[in-house]
């Protein structure tokens, strides 16, 4: 079991140094999506069972709100207008196809985010999403049941995903549109917002993971003129600080490579961006699930059905 486990991670971290091994080659940071690292770790190191549920979805789900995130950054309005379109597009998605899949919402932000406009983009995002979820449905990684995840949640996810249009907005009135959609963090909290229970030892250490990861990836970027040792010492620094924290966060590795596409993330300033807007977005999230309010709404839905 442990040397399953084992060639799974390997497959996992290679997906992730190919990746950036091919932006090298082609000389293209649209190449680079940070996300699929998210994602690999997600399913073959931690095997989380909530997005091995559908495995065909690992490829469909990402690749149709990339290109949705494409097509929406060559309109010609506003950033912020542009960010929220593109959350509406994803809710819309996530709900026909009754899914719960977190990544990709960070998958249709980041060309909007990235201002992509190339179609090394598109490619990339279906040659490595389809050769995972290839690679897991040919290791029989289905599973029958969607583990616990009740669609009556989606409503909790409607309503954070209007939070996050809201700070959007905020983010825009008051020029932080820096800080406005780091998918990394939006990705982290609509996985919260469908837990259970959000602790708050839970919430203290992903924000803490968050600004570590952030800390770590614009430090190796700028220090390591060779974006492959950058992601190696991604990869190792961000398992350690993960085992030292014990806590299992996939987006950790996203939040860690996501400087290299980012052409004006700050040296100075990028990881407390991340900080500000993990407790902001998390924080959030902590305090309705804790709140009278949250638990009144939810005896009131099961009530109802």
């Amino acid at each position: 079991m442990n040397k399953i486990l084992y060639n799974k991670s390997s497959i996992g971290f290679a997906i992730i140094i190919l990746m950036i091994a091919a932006s090298m080659i082609f000389d293209s940071r649209e190449i680079i999506l940070p996300e699929i690292a998210a994602l690999a770790i997600g399913c073959l190191v931690y095997q989380n069972p909530i997005w091995l549920s559908q495995p065909l979805h690992i490829f469909l789900l990402p690749s149709i709100t990339a290109v949705l995130g494409f097509l929406v950054n060559m309109l010609d309005i506003g950033l912020a207008q542009k960010l929220i379109l593109i959350l509406a597009l994803m809710m819309l998605v996530l709900k026909l196809f009754k899914s719960f899949l977190a990544p990709a919402l960070a998958t249709g932000l980041l060309p909007v985010i990235t201002n992509a406009t190339s179609y090394s983009f598109i490619v990339s995002i279906l040659l490595l999403t389809s050769a995972l979820a290839l690679y897991l449905i040919l290791a029989g990684s289905k599973e029958k049941t969607n583990c616990g995840l009740k669609q009556k949640n989606s409503k909790e996810g409607l309503f954070y995903m209007l939070f996050v249009a809201v700070w959007i907005l905020i983010c825009d009135q008051e020029k932080w549109m820096f800080m406005a959609a780091i998918p990394p963090v939006i990705v982290t909290g609509y996985e919260a917002v469908h837990k259970e229970a959000y602790e708050a030892s839970t919430f203290k250490k992903q924000v803490i993971c968050m600004f570590l990861a952030s800390f770590v990836g614009i430090q190796a970027l700028h220090f390591l003129d060779n974006l492959l040792l950058a992601v190696l010492v991604d990869i190792a620094a961000v398992s350690l600080i993960l085992r030292i924290f014990k806590c299992r966060l996939p987006p950790a590795y996203a939040m860690a490579i996501l400087p290299m596409v980012l052409y004006n993330a700050s040296y100075a300033y990028f990881y407390f961006q991340v900080l500000l807007m993990s407790i902001i977005i998390l924080g959030a999230v902590w305090l309705y699930k804790n709140s009278v309010f949250r638990k009144s709404f939810t005896i009131f839905s099961s009530e109802k059905s």
